[in-house]
């Protein structure tokens, strides 16, 4: 027969199957159960049991409740959802326990999370429609998103016409938590596309009236008019399904998410997931302790919200030559005006994080201290608003008029709240004196307590002439009079016996009962007082949630622009002409900015110049030579520029680029049952699906994943799509030296090398791109570089001067030459290797002893 606790505990997990339920019981949380044996496994505390041996064993584990929050996150960081059974005391006073909150990957608030990234939950709701095709019945799907961030109230929602969109944006945000309706849920397909670090879980769908209903509650609105949104029904359901699941979890007011903000990215650089892999934005290729990514080259923003701001202008490069030219305005004069610049970097170091600041505040779980870091951080703003006011650009003047409304604020928490409040919010000292008389009040009676003591204490040792009397305290008798064992004879008779020890006894009077009430009652009277009056100033800071967010915002953009001036004096970088409608790319001694910085060696600038005449590049050379740097390094410099950045190169000037494509570097997905060649093989077409006349293409070593006549095709007709159906720029970097030829045919396409130079040690990389082909990939000097025995490196030249001689090797014909019949019957393959050998030499260059070993290496043969 289950206890009532017991019974408390299976109603409770019962409504939040999917969570682990830390159940309060005094002064822990316990786990029961399947959850206790997972938090044991995973948070490496003890696993005991109850009825142990029993068939009614119940296994069980638990932390201090006051310590619980390190436990909590980091299941929450590893994927799992936590629901919070708090005990509560009903009218009756019996106590129950009741949920308080479901802490979810999408939904943390904690210490845990990155301060320079978002942790976005995000809603998706699936349109499909059949349509013909081919005589034939398709799937064909849109999609509505919705994604919010809770830690900083941010609410927005999108439309995507295919799913090719949809998956860049997804893969963009990069959410902690994905919610899907639960028929979605069972699309395997779909489920296995989506980012792999993303919890999914699904949700039963709302229909249209609830979503709407939902939205205008919690906005206090008759209708959606005033967001834009009343017609857009599927972002209304997708945005109905995030706020649901927030309001269930957090079970608290919102009252941050002050608004919802229907987006497009048409206005954005299309980036897909491939592109920000190969380029290394924010995750390295290869981890290893040498690797840096693209986000890494800045100077850090001085604040947390700039940090996330930065992630966002990367991730979406602009496509509106005004707003371009704005940011790059505002970057230059934060370069020339060293005043404005330094003073604005000195007071945002004092700025802490608002937007979560406020975003706890607003949910009930702001501490004492994060108010006081509000107001801390807002007293610099007439500082910030001082020194904007000699700004000349209109980025910077246009943020100007935010900072000046917290005047009031200001002074109500420098009045009300002590300098250094303490973290928690239950042990007092968090109001000031001279706030509430009340609370004054009960402070003099609990601060006299022990003044009184003393006293009192005084006069009982006079009146009893127990020299060592002492007063001791204990939680369960409270005040005593202690009395050692050798004068128990002179305690008084009315004295109350409360507690026998090994050494002494202790005893009560009824005036040291009297106040023991009243000054512990005063004591606790006080804590309850000033938890009242500190929920009362959080609610004033409340008030104020829409202004603090724009200031935040205006502090998060003036960040990000303080770190692209930095940056670009820190690199010497240059502000690049960026055109509306221009169709060349012009780049004057152009830099790799991720390169530049890590090499141990001086980085070799490369110009690159494309134009309608000369738009496709294709680019030979050896391995190790720089065709990749040099390929990345073109893509960077266009995506810095358009999102307002300086750039690593002399000079550089080209027309609004839509999309940057890259197909870069081997990979596979052998779990997936995916071949390299296979993904090679998707992400080209995925390329080639999408990409139009203003995308800036870079593809490295098309087709080198399968046999060497397939591959060769391949490239072959993928250099002739992009050329002669797309006219886009391309740069095509390849071993296949039979394709310059192709180039040299193609009208607006030109070769390109990646210069080396040779002696009799090796090969020399010069790194720079020169014009021509070239059709050496000097492949067996590479390897010898990079340490292959030296007698495989001597084989394999031995076989290459076959091969290339149009000889037989192992049977089988030149690849791309069929043999002379006549000189396959007159000489022979030793003989060849031979002549051939002596061919390559020019006399004139070798000395007696160069001479005297050539004739002991062809003595060899």
């Amino acid at each position: 027969m289950p206890t009532p606790v017991q019974r408390q505990y299976w109603e409770l997990k019962k409504q939040n199957p999917d969570a682990i339920l830390f159940f309060r019981l005094g002064d822990f949380y316990e786990m029961f159960h399947d959850d206790a044996k997972l938090c044991a496994r995973v948070l490496g505390i003890t696993l005991t049991a109850r009825h142990k041996g029993t068939d009614n064993e119940m296994p069980m584990c638990g932390m201090p409740y006051h310590s619980h929050q390190e436990y909590l996150e980091t299941l929450i960081t590893q994927g799992y959802k936590v629901a919070i059974a708090e005990q509560v005391t009903d009218k009756e006073g019996k106590i129950t326990r009741k949920i308080d909150r479901v802490i979810t990957p999408g939904t943390n608030q904690g210490h845990s999370l990155n301060p320079d990234q978002n942790s976005f939950l995000v809603g998706v709701i699936e349109n499909r429609e059949e349509t013909p095709k081919s005589g034939k019945k398709s799937k064909k799907s849109s999609y509505a998103l919705a994604v919010s961030d809770l830690s900083t109230g941010e609410f927005r929602t999108s439309f995507f016409e295919n799913e090719i969109l949809f998956f860049d944006e997804i893969y963009k945000l990069n959410p902690r938590e994905i919610l899907i309706e639960s028929d979605l849920f069972d699309d395997q397909e779909l489920c296995s596309r989506l980012p792999k670090g993303s919890l999914i879980t699904p949700r039963k769908k709302i229909n249209e009236k609830s979503a709407r209903q939902c939205l205008t509650e919690h906005f206090k609105l008759p209708n959606l008019e005033s967001f834009g949104l009343e017609k857009l029904t599927d972002q209304i359901e997708a945005a109905a399904l995030v706020l649901k699941y927030l309001e269930e979890t957090q079970k608290t007011d919102l009252a941050h998410i002050q608004k919802i903000i229907p987006y497009t990215t048409d206005h954005f650089m299309h980036l897909d997931h491939q592109t920000f892999r190969h380029l290394e934005i924010f995750d390295p290729l290869y981890q290893d302790e040498n690797t840096a990514t693209f986000i890494s080259i800045f100077t850090k923003p001085k604040t947390a919200m700039g940090a996330r701001l930065l992630r966002q202008w990367i991730a979406q490069p602009l496509r509106d030559i005004d707003l371009i030219h704005q940011r790059q305005t505002g970057v230059l004069e934060l370069i020339e005006n060293y005043e404005i610049t330094q003073s604005l970097i000195e007071k945002f170091k004092h700025i802490s994080d608002l937007e979560r600041l406020l975003a706890r505040i607003c949910t009930g779980n702001g501490n004492p201290r994060d108010l006081a870091y509000l107001r801390d951080s807002l007293t610099i703003l007439p500082q910030i608003e001082q020194t904007l006011t000699s700004a000349k650009s209109d980025i910077l003047t246009s943020q100007n008029n935010k900072f000046s409304k917290f005047e009031s604020l200001i002074n109500l928490l420098q009045k009300k709240l002590v300098d250094t409040p303490p973290i928690e919010m239950t042990n007092g000292g968090i109001i000031r004196n001279g706030v509430d008389t009340k609370l004054d009040e009960y402070r003099s009676i609990a601060q006299n307590a022990q003044h009184w003591l003393d006293n009192y204490l005084s006069e009982q040792k006079e009146k009893t002439g127990i020299n060592t009397l002492r007063v001791k305290f204990s939680k369960t008798f409270g005040f005593c009079l202690e009395v050692s064992k050798g004068q128990i004879e002179k305690a008084p008779k009315d004295w109350i016996r409360r507690q026998t020890l090994v050494n002494a006894e202790r005893f009560s009077t009824p005036e040291l009962a009297e106040y023991e009430t009243k000054a512990l009652s005063a004591e606790s009277q006080a804590y309850n007082l000033e938890y009242q009056l500190f929920c009362q100033l959080r609610d004033e800071i409340v008030q104020y949630v829409y202004p603090i967010q724009e200031v935040a915002k205006s502090i998060a953009k003036i960040d990000v622009l303080l770190t692209f001036a930095k940056t670009a004096q820190k690199w010497n970088w240059n502000r690049p002409t960026i055109l509306k409608d221009h169709n060349a790319f012009k780049v004057k001694d152009g830099r790799h900015p991720v390169v530049e910085k890590v090499s141990t060696e001086t980085f070799i600038a490369n110009n690159c110049t494309m134009s309608d005449q000369s738009n496709f590049h294709l680019i030979t050379g050896p391995n190790m030579a720089g065709k990749s740097t040099y390929l990345r390094q073109n893509a960077l410099i266009i995506l810095l520029g358009q999102i307002g950045s300086f750039i690593p190169a002399r000079s550089a000037q080209w027309g609004i680029v839509d999309r940057i494509f890259t197909r870069v570097g081997a990979s596979d997905n052998l779990a997936g049952g995916k071949s390299t060649f296979f993904v090679e093989m998707t992400e080209t077409a995925h390329i080639l699906n999408a990409v139009t006349k203003k995308s800036f293409v870079i593809l490295d070593e098309i087709g080198r994943g399968t046999s060497t006549f397939d591959g060769i095709s391949l490239a072959w007709a993928i250099v002739e799509f992009l050329h002669d159906k797309i006219g886009c720029k391309t740069l095509f970097a390849t071993h296949y030296h039979e394709l310059t030829e192709l180039a040299n045919d193609l009208p607006h396409a030109e070769n390109y090398h990646i210069a080396v130079s040779q002696n009799e040690s090796g090969i020399i990389f010069l790194r720079k791109i020169q014009k021509g082909g070239v059709s050496d990939s000097f492949g067996i000097e590479v390897a010898k570089l990079a340490g292959v025995p030296k007698p495989i490196i001597k084989n394999a030249r031995l076989v290459l001067q076959r091969l290339e001689s149009e000889n037989l090797l192992t049977g089988k014909p030149n690849l791309f030459n069929i043999p002379k019949k006549e000189t396959q019957n007159k000489i022979s393959e030793e003989d060849l290797a031979i002549l051939t050998k002596i061919k390559s030499i020019n006399p004139d260059e070798l000395t007696p002893k160069q001479a005297l070993d050539l004739w002991y290496e062809v003595k060899q043969f």
